[in-house]
């Protein structure tokens, strides 16, 4: 019996919705039917380079192409470029730019020059004619420029284009002003809807110009920028001045220039000019952009702010703060930006997202003041604080010592390797979230830091760190301590070299209320096996790396505890790629472990995320 239930397109949008991030789905609905495709193609072209893999960002590009007005293509094909017959005179069914709510101009870099060295023409046009008709040629160009037609309809338009292509060709030849890069993030921005997250790389030679993103377009037909979520911009080191020069890249992004430079690789991937000039122009871009947010974004949900270049000018700073304190509800906020100590601090700025910011991340503390302390205090969201990177200077023994009575409502700190030696820092802000601190991550912990932690921090319920050789006396004292904690991962920045007493005392001391495990240092099965055995918790969880050992006594140990533990709902071992099973080992022996633990092999040098 067929159903009567019909969908319409607006309850098809509703339940397309939930697979926005399922790609192979949307890929199969899209074939259903004419209806469910119109719903379907929205979405998978939101996140345009979602749909595929880098060496086919060069797609992407292509379908953008043929949404260009015909003149622009007539542009495209005499500036070098090969147009397939697949460019039909008639526009898409789809407006592809429209339904765009994710730029990234990195990808979009990378994408229009993977399609440039595939479609750029590897010649250079020789005119014959040229000495006896330049005159003319030169005069009739500007005006007969946009009148070629790149797809003719019949004997009228062939023969006006075979008249007008002499022309032209000395036009575009003469004349490199094209830019392909503007022309399709002018088609991007125009048509754009509405977007969500913009992502903006600036700054070296692998990057898209300023000078080609008018970020304006975004604002002038309706506010594209109304639902903007999330907001990146990482400031890249320029180039030396001696590998781009100015006059090397100042007919950058025409493919006529690359043309004459036979289209290789680096000639189509040249950039903008790195001069003082281009330096100013570059400033007054971020200083309209951030302006221009103020006013049209200020739903902004996540910003981060890389920069790894000089401070920037104080014009630039203030927009860039204006910014910041014009948004409504921002939650979150990365930076490792280093501002001019003349400048009014961001911290300010961010005093006006007292009640939605609930992460702050600074990848390094490169500058830290009365501002910070009073903006943690008046946060009243903040939930998670990452300082990831060192400060660049050292700081007053008694610098928190004005601020020891405030109480902070972090419930997540991060603290990056190298802490140890700032002891005024470690310590002032474990003092200040010592009564709500449930989750904390140091990398590269020491026994100074230690100590901190146990005389402090007594609430932790996870507790994540990458430690020290030194601290084998001083850890089994603050687990001792930490009578709520449930998730303990500690891996190693050194080789652990335990004798059996500190192996003993290290698994004495894992409170009982623990439930998941993570070990990632190397260590041999006996001694995991009198971890195991000490270890007076009953874990539910436990993940080990690194474990060196002949693998049928290992497995023997682990298929022991989890008979013996009913608690164990999960046993991963991790073992590197370049792993191999001993030739004594039989398939027996390992699909028999495999009931009883998950296998996972990866490379384990890089994965770990104390998070």
């Amino acid at each position: 019996m067929y159903s009567s239930i019909v969908l319409t397109a607006d309850v098809l949008h509703e339940i397309f919705k939930f697979f926005k991030n399922d790609q192979k789905t949307l890929y199969s609905l899209v074939r259903v039917n004419h209806l469910w495709c119109c719903q379907a193609i929205p979405l998978l072209w939101s996140k345009p380079f979602d749909m595929t893999t880098q060496d086919r960002y060069y797609e992407i590009i292509q379908t953008y192409v043929t949404c260009l007005p015909e003149h622009i293509k007539s542009h495209l094909v005499y500036a070098g470029i090969k147009l397939s017959t697949n460019y039909s005179n008639n526009q898409p069914f789809f407006d592809y730019p429209s339904y765009l709510q994710h730029f990234d101009s990195d990808k979009f870099n990378q994408a229009l020059n993977i399609w440039l060295r595939i479609t750029l023409i590897n010649e250079n046009y020789v005119d014959p004619l040229s000495i006896f008709c330049g005159p003319l040629k030169k005069f009739l160009g500007p005006i007969v420029k946009d009148c070629y037609i790149i797809y003719p309809q019949n004997i009228l338009q062939r023969t006006l284009n075979k008249c007008l292509e002499p022309v032209i060709k000395d036009y575009y030849s003469k004349n490199p002003k094209y830019n392909l890069f503007k022309e399709i993030t002018h088609l991007i921005f125009s048509r754009c809807n509405r977007l969500k997250s913009l992502l903006v790389y600036i700054g070296d030679e692998h990057t898209l110009s300023l000078v080609d993103m008018d970020f304006s377009l975004l604002t002038r037909r309706h506010n594209a920028l109304l639902s903007l979520q999330k907001f990146e911009l990482t400031l890249r080191t320029p180039p030396s001045s001696s590998s781009h020069s100015p006059s090397s890249s100042s007919s950058s992004h025409s493919p006529s220039s690359s043309s004459s430079s036979s289209h290789s690789p680096s000639s189509s991937s040249s950039y903008s000019s790195h001069s003082h000039s281009h330096s100013s122009s570059k400033d007054d871009i971020l200083t309209n952009l951030f302006t221009m947010m103020s006013t049209y974004a200020t739903n902004i949900q996540e910003i981060t702010i890389q920069s790894y270049t000089t401070k920037l000018p104080s014009q630039v700073h203030s927009s860039l703060y204006r910014m910041i304190e014009s948004q409504k509800s921002l939650q979150s906020f990365m930076s490792n930006y280093f501002w001019d100590v003349t400048y009014p601090s961001l911290f300010k700025a961010l005093l006006s997202q007292s009640r939605s910011l609930t992460k702050f991340r600074l990848w390094g503390l490169t500058n830290i003041d009365n501002s910070l302390v009073i903006g943690l205090l008046e946060w009243d969201a903040l939930e998670t604080f990452e300082l990831m990177g060192c400060p660049i200077s050292s700081l007053p023994d008694n610098f928190f010592d004005s601020f020891s009575n405030g109480q902070l409502k972090i419930k997540n700190f991060f603290l990056g390797n190298g802490y140890g030696s700032y002891p005024s820092i470690t310590n002032g802000l474990l003092k200040m979230i010592n009564l709500n601190l449930q989750k904390l991550v140091v990398e590269g912990i020491t026994p100074e830091i230690v100590e901190a932690v146990r005389e402090n921090c007594p609430q932790l319920t996870h507790l994540s760190i990458c430690a020290y050789q030194s601290i084998h006396q001083t850890l089994p004292r603050l687990l001792s301590s930490l009578s709520l904690l449930e998730t303990l991962i500690l891996g190693n920045q050194e080789q652990f070299l335990y004798t059996s007493d500190t192996l003993i005392q290290f698994s004495q001391s894992i409170p009982s209320s623990l439930c998941t495990l993570f070990l990632n240092f190397n260590i041999s099965s006996l001694s995991l096996k009198v971890i195991l055995k000490e270890c007076q918790a009953s874990l539910n969880i436990l993940e080990l790396h690194q474990i060196q050992s002949k693998e049928y006594e290992l497995f023997s140990i682990l298929i022991q505890y989890s008979k013996e533990n009913e608690n164990l709902k999960e046993l991963k071992l991790y073992l590197a790629n370049s792993f191999r099973y001993s030739e004594n080992v039989s398939p027996y022996v390992i699909e028999n472990a495999k009931n009883y633990l998950t296998i996972i092999k990866q490379d384990t040098r890089n994965f770990y995320n104390l998070w």
